[in-house]
């Protein structure tokens, strides 16, 4: 089988490493020096006190893929710049969303695959340079059929164990709770320069946090809101030495997914003529951290 991962960062280089244990991979990356390095070095996986080496094809992408199926593990800025001019280079017979937010899915019905997954990935991963990455925390992904045939994507129920596939029937559902997470976590985080276990153990973030919730939940008709509460205190507990994804693309001077994220609440909530001054306020203050950095949009 050939599995395609459009994307060399974290989660691209993980799920390329687990998924190389069962199948031909090809990781497609933005930089010329990623890929060659990819080639000549193989990809490492460190993970606790282990270390292993896979080796894995990488090439530039910039011609069509040719794959049977397709990992989109990009950023959702990324994702939309592909949408938008490099849709045709995306040949597989089946294509798996790894995105944050949920942006993405105004583009996916328009697409020609047969078959399309959309996922969250709950694993901890963090890359140490372009053949590294450190699996940082076990988790699953969870992952819905948004078109086509289950059976297309059952090679996910033969992944190593340490890297789970859950299939959930409710992709709607599923993306929601993943986006409450990263809205209450990646913004507070970013700003506040902590990491993730801070928002609960001190009472004055848990408060900032908690009324961001109910903001966000009314906007999105979030159903269930104690459960779903309760997961984002136990996940912040679970990954307490964590930093954000968003706070570290502020502290290397990068740019953030808070378009993905914040901006799409703020647009739900101005569809429905909803004020939402908390999420405005810290989508402005992080689109200011950005600008800082030299990564303003």
């Amino acid at each position: 089988m050939r599995i395609g991962i459009v994307g060399g960062g974290a989660v691209g280089l993980l799920t390329a490493a687990y998924m190389s244990q069962s199948a031909h991979v090809t990781i497609y990356t933005r930089r010329h020096e990623q890929a060659e390095k990819l080639c000549a070095n193989g990809l490492t996986v460190i993970y606790g006190d282990e270390k292993t080496t896979h080796r894995v094809q990488a090439t530039p992408f910039v011609c069509e893929t040719n794959d049977d199926v397709l990992f989109m593990a990009v950023k959702q800025y990324d994702l939309t710049n592909i949408f938008t001019t490099h849709v045709h280079m995306l040949q597989a017979n089946a294509i798996i969303f790894l995105q944050n937010g949920m942006g993405h899915i105004r583009y996916v019905s328009h697409l020609p695959h047969k078959h399309i997954a959309l996922a969250v990935v709950e694993h901890g991963a963090l890359k140490v340079d372009d053949t590294t990455v450190v699996h940082t925390g076990v988790g699953q992904t969870k992952w819905s059929v948004w078109r086509g045939e289950q059976h297309a994507f059952s090679f996910l129920l033969r992944t190593s164990s340490r890297f789970p596939f859950q299939y959930v029937d409710d992709w709607e559902t599923m993306l929601l709770e993943k986006l409450m997470v990263n809205v209450l976590i990646n913004p507070l985080t970013a700003l506040l320069r902590v990491p993730n276990g801070m928002l609960v153990a001190h009472d004055p973030y848990r408060q900032a946090m908690e009324q961001l919730f109910h903001e966000v939940a009314s906007i999105l008709h979030i159903e269930q809101r104690e459960r779903i509460w309760q997961h984002v205190q136990t996940i912040c507990r679970q990954t307490a030495a964590n930093r954000s994804s968003m706070l570290r693309d502020i502290e290397s001077g990068r740019r953030t997914e808070i378009d993905a994220i914040l901006a799409y609440v703020i647009e739900r909530a101005n569809e429905q003529h909803i004020s939402a001054p908390i999420s405005t306020f810290l989508y402005t203050l992080v689109k200011g951290k950005e600008l800082e950095g030299g990564k303003g949009r």
